[in-house]
């Protein structure tokens, strides 16, 4: 049975703030994703570069001091294509470091997954009809507002220009828990229950949320 003191909590205000913190934790997600996956790619490539022309400047340097029928002109030349692999290999690993590719994407994909891990944690509540959800709605909230904050601290910030013209897609802001509130708003009686995560008890998940928070410092 619905419990009285929750029935009147989460009312049409709760429900939108819990689906507009969905979409935001989605968003931050997918975009810290995207950013992760482009830097890695980045060290790959300037790895890639790093590798073939160190390999390749070797090979013509052994190729050079083996053939003593050059003549001085041709050596010369020879010497110069080896210099310029030489410093583009150079360069390509100067970029690696001092852009710190493989460092970003490390620090990106860690703020992927904590907003990941909120999201599954809005979800949690957001897939059980607001009659029927333990937490109240204020407290439960204001956690989901202070791990925002505490995520906030922590990441590294995206370019805006990266943000707008890569990492970020339309489909993005779609939450389909504003599909799921549609469908609670038009339940009655019994099928409220049989709409809840899976059939389960809905107290089974939510009743350790408080004291996971705990241990966890959530």
């Amino acid at each position: 049975m619905p419990r009285s003191e929750t029935t009147t909590l989460w009312m049409n205000y709760e429900n939108d703030t819990l689906i507009h913190s969905h979409k935001m934790a989605k968003i931050y997600k997918k975009r810290y994703q995207r950013a992760s996956d482009f830097q890695n790619s980045l060290y790959r490539f300037f790895g890639l570069i790093t590798v073939v022309s160190s390999a390749v400047a070797s090979t013509l340097s052994w190729g050079i001091g083996s053939d003593s029928d050059s003549s001085e002109g041709g050596s010369g030349s020879n010497q110069l294509v080896v210099s310029t692999i030489t410093t583009v290999a150079a360069i390509s690993a100067a970029v690696q470091n001092f852009y710190k590719f493989q460092e970003n994407a490390n620090n990106n994909v860690t703020t992927a997954k904590a907003y990941a891990k909120l999201q599954n944690k809005i979800e949690s509540v957001g897939n059980i009809h607001p009659e029927y959800r333990v937490p109240k709605p204020n407290s439960f909230l204001k956690k989901i507002q202070d791990k925002f904050d505490q995520i906030s601290d922590n990441r590294v910030e995206l370019s805006n220009c990266m943000t707008r013209h890569l990492y970020t897609k339309v489909e993005d802001e779609q939450s389909y828990l504003e599909m799921k509130h549609a469908k609670y708003n038009s339940l009655q009686g019994e099928e409220k229950l049989d709409y809840t995560t899976n059939g389960q008890n809905v107290n089974v998940q939510i009743d350790t949320d408080e004291s996971d928070d705990d241990e966890n410092g959530y």
